[in-house]
């Protein structure tokens, strides 16, 4: 995967969804595209291996990232890595074929031998890589091949396979952007209002995340939640970004959430608001930057509601583009025994904490809404829950929720963020549960991690993740006193296309609490239940409860 550096695209941009109202439910623009491509490469030294995970929303235009795993010609060693990716040409919106390109940051590089056989990579020498695949789609699944040219101008195709999950839930408003970068930067959006804030008194904003370089009198309160530091390569330093609006001489000025000034103010209409973005700004001034539209009673409503949507970035040195958490296990490693289960869908946002109360016991909080700045800000309640379903019992109806205060969280990359709650400030982290676990190719039967539930059960939920043929099972429920707790286990995939998963349920207690300072937890049991899974799908399984009670599961499409 090492070739010449693809140029870069200064163009027109004519996209990021005009959706209409009532076509939210069969908007294909905004399916979640998965998928895995993967092959043996040859050169005149021997036998290497690629394989790429990737992930990305939108059509024509998908974006996402990419998790790469390439293993060059007499290397012992595997140099794994992830960055961004665009797919251009997606269609799956009817059975057929469909080609374009795939763009790769950071995916051209040459490596090191080292004296044990290993590699590494050689500084300064990744860059990024665009290569051209096919696909052909039926409905349901469907089939790639990237091709391209290699080492010693080698030909390749590296064949592979995708889904694409088309309920993936809209962006928090419509809007389409059309946009003209080059040494002037002009954009302007037509944005629509959600039905129910239709005939409210609002404003619009107009607003950037951008290089503290480029900004005057940048605002920087380090006691604040709302600090971003983005990388622009694996070996950049961190890039500190700050929330901006551009003066009437073009120049982007330092704001805070309650000094953003106001596009428009008005009742908002049916008809949407056309927006002006930049006119004419030289892109100097603005490099790095990402620009955003949203819209609320205040600019402090608007970002902590998360009703805004990034219209387009300034390619520049340094570049501040928002990055939402990956959906799995996160913790802080000097504070193991609790943790978080985060999944970003969409807009929307969910997360869960598994903790102990003041008597040890275990218990958990949660919050769910819409997540902010492309998902690397979330402001919600944390609530917490009692009185509900049991792990074997029948189902009481839905459990009292009771505000215990409010959660924040920052995200700087899809793998590191800050938890701000009522224990204080938290460095978070995702939690590889296996050794290398997050750099691990996932199984070929597209089995998702999140969170699953029975809907006809709400109220109690189970968290997984697979890494490699492991997975990793939390429920979230509650004891015979109706009391919130939590059971854990870990295990192999088992059968021939790893569908079918056996353990048992581990409790633990006297960990942490919610407030305290950190403390060792203890497990409990080995074998508070034996629990089954068998998956019949990406989305659908089958778990069988203590006493053989069976409930269908299915992914929660919060």
């Amino acid at each position: 995967m090492r070739v010449v550096r693809s140029a870069l695209r200064l163009v027109v941009i004519l996209l990021l969804g005009g959706v209409a109202l009532g076509s939210w439910a069969q908007d294909f623009a905004h399916a979640q595209i998965t998928g895995h491509v993967g092959a043996d490469t040859q050169d005149r030294f021997g036998t290497g291996r690629d394989d790429i995970d990737f992930t990305c929303t939108g059509t024509p235009t998908c974006v996402g990232t990419y998790r790469a795993a390439f293993r060059d010609t007499g290397c012992s060693n595997t140099l794994t890595f992830s960055d961004d990716l665009t797919l251009t040409g997606v269609d799956v919106s009817k059975p057929g074929s469909f080609a374009g390109s795939v763009f790769l940051r950071g995916a051209q590089f040459n490596d090191i031998a080292n004296a044990d056989g290993t590699c590494s990579v050689r500084p300064g020498t990744r860059s990024d890589k665009t290569v051209s695949y096919s696909a052909s789609w039926d409905g349901k699944a469907g089939t790639l091949v990237i091709t391209g040219v290699g080492d010693d101008n080698v030909p390749f195709a590296i064949p592979g396979t995708f889904k694409a999950d088309v309920s993936e839930p809209p962006p928090v408003f419509p809007m389409a952007v059309s946009a003209s970068i080059d040494r002037e930067a002009t954009a302007s959006a037509q944005i629509s209002f959600r039905p129910q804030d239709v005939g409210q008194q609002g404003s619009v904003f107009v607003f950037a995340m951008a290089p503290m370089s480029v900004v005057k009198d940048a605002v920087i309160d380090k006691a604040a939640p709302m600090q971003w530091f983005f990388r622009t390569g694996e070996k950049d330093l961190p890039v500190q970004c700050v929330l901006a609006q551009l003066s009437a001489s073009g120049q982007l000025v330092g704001v805070s959430a309650a000094t953003l000034q106001a596009f428009v103010t008005g009742v908002l209409s049916s008809q949407g608001a056309a927006v002006k973005i930049l006119d004419g700004v030289p892109t100097v001034n603005i490099g790095g930057a990402t620009f955003f539209v949203g819209y609320g009673s205040s600019g402090a409503s608007m970002l902590n509601g998360g009703i805004n949507r990034s219209a387009l970035t300034i390619p520049g040195a340094q570049v501040c583009q928002p990055t939402a958490p990956q959906t799995g296990w996160w913790w802080n490693p000097a504070e193991d025994g609790r943790g978080f289960s985060v999944e970003k869908r969409g807009p929307n946002l969910f997360f869960a904490s598994f903790l102990y109360d003041a008597s040890g016991r275990s218990t958990w909080y949660v919050s769910s809404g819409l997540a902010s700045l492309e998902g690397s800000l979330y402001v919600g309640d944390l609530l917490a829950a009692s009185g509900g379903q049991t792990l074997g019992g029948s189902y009481p109806g839905f459990p009292t929720l009771t505000k215990a205060g409010t959660v924040t969280m920052t995200f700087n990359s899809a793998t590191n963020g800050t938890l701000i709650w009522p224990g204080g400030t938290v460095p978070m982290q995702r939690l590889p549960f296996v050794p290398n676990g997050l750099s691990l190719t996932p199984m070929a039967n597209g089995i998702e991690s999140g969170w699953w539930w029975n809907e006809s059960e709400a109220g109690r939920g189970f968290f997984m993740e697979f890494q490699g043929d492991s997975l990793d099972v939390a429920g979230y429920m509650y004891d015979d006193q109706g009391n919130s707790v939590w059971y854990l286990t870990v295990a192999q995939m088992a059968g021939p296309t790893k569908q079918s998963f056996s353990s048992s349920w581990w409790s633990f207690a006297n960990g942490q609490t919610l407030t305290g300072a950190w403390k060792p937890n203890t497990r409990t049991s080995d074998h508070v239940a034996p629990v089954t899974i068998t998956f019949s799908g990406a989305d659908t399984a089958v778990m069988t409860l203590p006493n053989g009670r069976t409930t269908n599961l299915k992914r929660h499409r919060f």
